[in-house]
């Protein structure tokens, strides 16, 4: 029976997650783009791998035949690195980090390696029907796993390391490390198809999970990502610092809301660059900021003071003022992250309210 029920599910798992991504409005586009293009590429994929079948099991066994079922999986093969690319091209073109341009040359190692295998059987090649490993297949195998950890990492790294994501990368790695090794210990490349597939559809839940955890005006984690993170991390940190704007009001009301945002967007910026290395900076409201960090008050009250000195965002967010309350709160053995949370929230509107909008000095909890 020439009928692949594996490639079938496979199918199903790339149509499931296409219309996912139709109907994710907080998606941007090139990630849209970069999801939806590899999907076509594994449906096309799990196609040719069914007419792989149909021409074994149809087909007399003679070289004509090798040659034929050796082409179609070259093209199969090459379906991978080609699906692959499209997510490097996307973060070269965001970041240009180093490990995206090795991705990439490793796609294109394995694309070029993939089409000269049609001609001169370099990674493979097929006898009675069947196909045969060269010794060469053996790095084609560890390139494709390397970019796909490459993936993997970056995932990872652009969620701040956020323990879901860690956890599920690891578990995609395992899939696809367990794919290979059936592909070429046993030559079982259905386990590594329908493994591409289950990393498809995970990496996509991690993608779209990342979008679920950042505020989509300033990009940094929003309230979502606080609540999993303090449930996660429980007492491993010293410090809460919470920020509240003043003026957003007025730039709404006289300026426009899209005028609030970009003030938003370039105080929130501000201050991530001057607590980078610090904590972790959450929007948890509409103009509320909050930090979590391991140093000391004394740290935060210093950065938070040097912000305001300043009296203007970083030019490189726009031409705005920087003023805010702010309020700290240590935490003290014993309590939960919400009573640090709502004292240094008590702290941030006693400071404001002393203001009466001039962001001067601060109240620390000690």
């Amino acid at each position: 029976m020439w009928i692949e029920f594996s490639d079938i599910i496979g199918i199903a798992i790339v149509i499931y997650v296409a219309v996912l991504v139709r109907n994710n409005k907080h998606l941007r586009k090139d990630a849209r783009f970069g999801i939806l293009f590899s999907g076509a590429m594994l449906a096309g994929l799990y196609c040719l791998d069914m007419l792989w079948y149909v021409l074994q099991y149809t087909l007399p066994n003679n070289e004509s035949t090798d040659y034929i079922l050796n082409l179609v999986t070259c093209i199969i093969s090459l379906l991978i690195p080609v699906g692959l690319s499209t997510f490097f091209i996307i973060y070269i073109q965001r970041g240009r980090r180093l490990r995206h341009f090795v991705g990439l040359i490793l796609m294109l190692i394995l694309a070029i390696s993939d089409i000269a295998n049609i001609f001169t059987p370099i990674v493979f090649y097929h006898k009675d029907s069947y196909m045969v490993f060269r010794p060469f297949g053996l790095v084609m195998h560890i390139l494709c796993f390397g970019a796909f950890m490459i993936l993997l990492a970056d995932m990872v790294i652009a969620t701040a390391f956020d323990y879901e994501n860690i956890f599920l990368a690891g578990f995609v790695g395992l899939t696809m490390l367990l794919g290979f090794l059936a592909s070429w210990i046993n030559y079982d490349l259905k386990t590594l198809w329908v493994g591409l597939g289950i990393a498809y559809l995970l990496m996509y839940l991690a993608v779209s999970e990342l979008y679920n955890k950042k505020d989509v005006i300033t990009n940094l984690p929003n309230r979502n990502a606080y609540e999993k993170t303090m449930a996660y991390i429980k007492d491993k940190y010293n410090a809460i610092l919470m920020v509240d704007m003043n003026d957003l009001k007025k730039y709404n009301d006289t300026k426009g809301h899209k005028t609030g945002d970009r003030y938003i967007y370039a105080t929130a910026r501000t201050l991530a660059d001057a607590f980078e290395g610090h904590g972790r900076l959450y929007r948890v409201g509409g103009d509320e900021f909050c930090l979590v960090s391991k140093d000391s008050e004394e740290v935060l009250d210093a950065i938070a003071a040097s912000v305001l000195e300043k009296g203007s965002c970083d030019e490189k967010y726009g031409d705005f003022p920087i003023s805010f309350a702010y309020g700290i709160a240590k935490r003290h053995e014993g309590d939960t992250h919400e009573q640090v949370y709502d004292k240094a929230d008590r702290m941030m509107y006693a400071n404001k309210d002393m203001t009466k909008e001039k962001a001067h000095g601060s109240l620390s909890d000690k």
